[in-house]
Parts: C-alpha cells; sequence; structure tokens
C-alpha cells in the first residue's frame, strides 16, 4: 500500500531502530509498511484517524493485531502503559519542511497538532521513535533525544529523513535488517549461516559451553537495553 510519506523504501532502516517491547504501537498506521514487515510483538497496535486505512488493515492480521480509528493525541492519553511498550509515530510532515506548499494528506496536521503530539510523546514512559523532516521545532521540543538521519525519497524528489529518538539504539527486536543497504544485509545474512553450520557441527557439550560464553558477552549490552531484569 502506497501512502503520502509512506515508509515502504526505507522500512528496514527505522526497524534497525528498533529496541525489544512487548506492545508495538505505530499511532499514524498510513500504509503501515513498519508495522507490516517488522516482526510481530505480542500486542502489536495500529492507529490512524482516516477510516478507510483502518478499514484495509481490519481482517487482514491475525489476534495480536488491534487497530483503531482515532487519533493519535487521543489513543496515547487514554491508553494505560507499563514501560514495555514502543511507540513510533510518523505525522504529516511539519508544514514549513515540505517542498510542495500543498498538502498531500486526506487529514492533515496544523503546527499546534504537532506540538501537542510532541508533548504527549515526550511523556511516555517507554521508547519512542518519531519520524519527519529536520526542523528546529521538533528540535526544540524533542530537546535532549538522539537524532539519526539517512537518504530517503518523497513524491517530490529525494530528501533527508530524520528520526527522533528517546533512547540510544543498541539491541533490537528484530534483526533480519541488520546492514546499511541491501548488499551489507546480505552479506550480514550470509555470515550468520555460516557460523549456524559451524555451530551444528559442534558436539552438544561445545555447543553448550559456546552459548555460555555469548551470553555472558551479550549480558551488558541487554542490560543497558532493559532486556534483563
Amino acid at each position: 500500500m502506497r501512502y503520502p510519506g509512506g515508509k515502504f523504501r526505507c522500512f528496514q532502516k527505522l526497524i534497525n531502530l528498533i529496541p525489544p517491547h512487548r506492545v508495538y504501537i505505530e499511532t499514524h498506521l498510513g500504509g503501515g509498511a513498519v508495522l507490516r514487515n517488522k516482526a510481530r510483538a505480542k500486542i502489536n497496535i495500529g492507529i490512524d484517524r482516516d477510516p478507510a486505512v483502518i478499514g484495509l488493515f481490519s481482517g487482514q492480521f491475525g489476534p495480536e493485531y488491534q487497530f483503531f480509528t482515532q487519533t493519535a493525541e487521543e489513543f496515547l492519553q487514554a491508553y494505560s502503559f507499563q514501560g514495555d511498550e514502543f511507540v513510533y509515530a510518523d505525522p504529516p510532515y511539519w508544514p514549513a519542511s515540505r517542498r510542495s506548499v500543498r498538502s498531500p494528506y486526506r487529514y492533515d496536521y496544523t503546527e499546534r497538532e504537532h506540538l501537542t503530539l510532541l508533548r504527549i510523546l515526550r511523556g511516555l514512559p517507554c521508547p519512542v521513535m518519531v519520524s519527519g523532516y529536520a526542523n528546529e521545532a521538533y528540535n526544540r521540543v524533542l530537546r535532549g533525544w538522539k537524532i539519526y538521519e539517512f537518504s530517503g525519497t518523497s513524491h517530490v524528489g529525494a530528501r533527508w529523513e530524520t528520526v527522533w529518538l528517546n533512547f540510544q539504539p543498541a539491541v533490537v527486536h528484530d534483526t533480519r535488517y541488520l546492514g546499511e543497504g541491501f548488499r551489507q544485509r546480505e552479506a550480514i545474512k550470509r555470515k550468520r549461516a555460516r557460523w549456524a553450520s559451524r555451530f551444528r557441527r559442534q558436539p552438544p557439550a561445545v555447543q553448550q559451553a559456546l552459548l555460555n560464553d555469548l551470553a555472558g558477552i551479550f549480558a551488558a549490552p541487554a542490560e543497558r537495553a532493559g532486556l534483563r531484569r
């Protein structure tokens, strides 16, 4: 599904930033490229104020997926957060950051609505990632957040996408897209396959020892990412 501002050409880069979580919440579903392609969480929630969007998603997924026709602000303020959620917000681009004066969205945001959304996101007790184009308004409200930029494309040509994160990317929820670009992703897949093949050829006791060694090495970054409690 193509949608204005959709992430169908860059969802891999975004998924590579997402930390482990129990509940995945995507607040501006649109084409749903990230939700469609990431490894599913225990609970997966898609929100969009456009009923046509929700109509396309409803019934296509299993019981772990829930879809709501309402604004992101309404949902986030009513939801009871436990801290093991991950929120991805991809609202309409900040008006002044667009090249085209005419809005491509069926349901656009005013500057005031953008700022309201950002203040709500800033106060959530869980990891949050926000997509957009670079702009000072977002930088000001999300002061102190990590900023990640990558080259992307839009309906008016090449653009640099910006992502604001309230966490330090480390351990990820879904490892299938590791790597910068197709060639690197394929190289990593081949490396993983070689290592897995070598591991399977080892005696069970050696496999056990290797797993214990790896668990010790992995413990520190896992603790920093909140995986071990």
